[in-house]
């Protein structure tokens, strides 16, 4: 396009110069500016082009992060549902587990029975977890 316009400006100086020739420059001028203007149309509709293509991949991307949102909101609340669900039940073990020792009415020897329990303790837990020792 910067070689078409200095092609213009030099056809130009050189039609001052002659006047026999300035017909064909008036004419290479306007076919200079209609090449330029068809470029500019042309690099124009390219970029629309870019511009159509982008807005539809931020619409499909905008779905997708929407639908892994609403995947991430449902798996939390089934982490909730369960760890509600876990809960009750240890509070339910825990509350038979005194019934229980209440109903023995056997005298309860208190400092066998929490070894006993550390030691399961120990063995039931995960590798990665250490128990702090009560105080």
């Amino acid at each position: 396009m910067i070689d078409t316009l200095r092609q213009i400006t030099t056809t130009k100086s050189q039609a001052h110069a002659s006047e026999n020739g300035s017909e064909e420059t008036i004419e290479s001028i306007a076919l200079a500016g209609a090449a330029a203007i068809h470029q500019l149309i042309a690099e124009r509709d390219n970029f629309k082009a870019c511009a159509s293509a982008q807005q539809q991949d931020l619409v499909s991307l905008s779905a997708a992060n929407e639908e892994l949102r609403a995947r991430l909101r449902l798996i939390r609340q089934q982490y909730l549902e369960l760890g509600s669900r876990i809960l009750t039940q240890l509070e339910q073990f825990d509350r038979i587990t005194r019934e229980a020792l209440q109903d023995s009415h056997a005298p309860v020897s208190a400092p066998q029975d929490e070894a006993n329990l550390i030691a399961l303790a120990h063995r039931l837990k995960p590798n990665n977890v250490t128990m702090k020792p009560a105080s």
